[in-house]
């Protein structure tokens, strides 16, 4: 049943691409965010189904009994196509997309992998009255002060516990994050748990793995998307070892600049948090490797500085090659990855990089 749906939901996409028809929906037909717009708890985490584009959100670093180490991505994506109502079980209003990673610091081993479906079986889903969303084997669920999330791939498989720490900070302008300078309306409802204390089960293989660890959970919801004039993004979640967490984004423009609206959110240990402009931080790409899969060029070292909270550090990969590509879902290849903070304070980010 479930391959009679995918072959459903390939067809379906090659008849809109052959006859030109657009893949999604205008944007009049959802509700956009604007300026004045403020993230709601607990009824943001759920799904919303008036805004075309939303995402859920979830990295960590995992250790298991011997102190052998692990990152984990785990993201569950809704694209909204047309908003309508059916009495057939083949009737489409979304597609639903999750993509699935697993980074092994010990053996060097990055896997991934990637699902998508169109609900039209009930093989993927999301709800809007609590935090519920799943896609084939990879489910979200829980409440706002506990999550529960489980992934299955060919190789790889996590079961974890996720308890947060600190209140929900609302990046932005309580939860507004604008992303561009050429319209207020290029933007999100963006909120973050940045400290989640999780443990659970990873699977390589046969072999199961207890671990432990800190997950950080992100959720965006959103209408739109960058216009032609921009290149990607590069996305930072640093966990410092004197619990405090930092979120930095820089959207990158084709003429080589950094947009206006690139920022931030500083973390502290208490739970309080502040606003970071795009002149509040820098960001310097040290060294840069070559991907053999797709020859994309990434930046592979940077150093960060943001002089405010004398924060001057160095962020390594743990693994070179953290690679995604989106083979089944969104035909896309971008760079996220586990890696190491060195300098004058020591922690663990997670980086994504996309558009090179």
């Amino acid at each position: 049943m479930k391959d009679n749906a995918r072959t459903y939901f390939i067809l379906f996409m090659c008849l809109l691409l052959y006859t030109g028809i657009p893949l999604v929906a205008s944007g009049q037909e959802y509700r956009e965010v604007t300026e004045g717009d403020a993230v709601h708890l607990p009824e943001d985490l759920f799904y919303q189904k008036d805004h075309r584009i939303q995402w859920w959100y979830v990295t960590g670093h995992l250790f298991d009994k011997t102190g052998r180490e692990f990152g984990y991505e785990l993201t569950f994506f809704t694209v909204g196509i047309q908003k309508r109502t059916y009495e057939s079980r083949f009737g489409i209003n979304s597609v639903y997309i999750s993509h699935f990673a697993v980074s092994d610091v010990l053996k060097k081993k990055y896997y991934h992998a990637d699902d998508t479906d169109t609900g039209a079986f009930g093989f993927a889903s999301a709800q809007e009255k609590r935090l519920f969303v799943r896609v084939g084997n990879d489910s979200l669920e829980g409440t706002s002060e506990k999550m529960k999330i489980i992934a299955e791939a060919d190789k790889i498989r996590i079961s974890l516990s996720l308890v947060r720490e600190k209140p929900f900070v609302l990046h932005g302008e309580a939860g507004y994050s604008r992303k561009s300078e050429e319209s207020p309306l290029i933007s999100s409802l963006y909120f973050s748990s940045t400290s989640m204390t999780t443990e659970g089960t990873l699977s390589i293989g046969d072999t199961v793995f207890q671990v432990t660890g800190k997950s950080w959970f992100d959720r965006e919801i959103s209408s739109r998307v960058l216009g032609d004039n921009y290149q990607g993004w590069d996305w930072f979640s640093l966990q410092l070892d004197d619990n405090r967490e930092v979120m930095l984004y820089q959207i990158r423009k084709r003429d080589g600049s950094v947009d206006a609206f690139s920022s931030g959110t500083v973390v502290y240990r208490d739970g309080t948090y502040r606003h970071l402009a795009k002149d509040d931080f820098a960001v310097t790409v040290m060294e840069q490797y070559r991907s053999k899969k797709t020859g994309a060029r990434y930046p592979s070292k940077w150093e960060v500085a943001i002089p405010s909270e004398d924060v001057l550090i160095t962020i390594i990969p743990l693994i070179e090659d953290q690679e995604f590509i989106g083979t089944y879902s969104t035909w896309n290849y971008y760079w996220e990855g586990t890696c190491a903070i060195t300098g004058n304070i020591k922690g663990r980010a997670y980086v994504e990089m996309t558009g090179y």
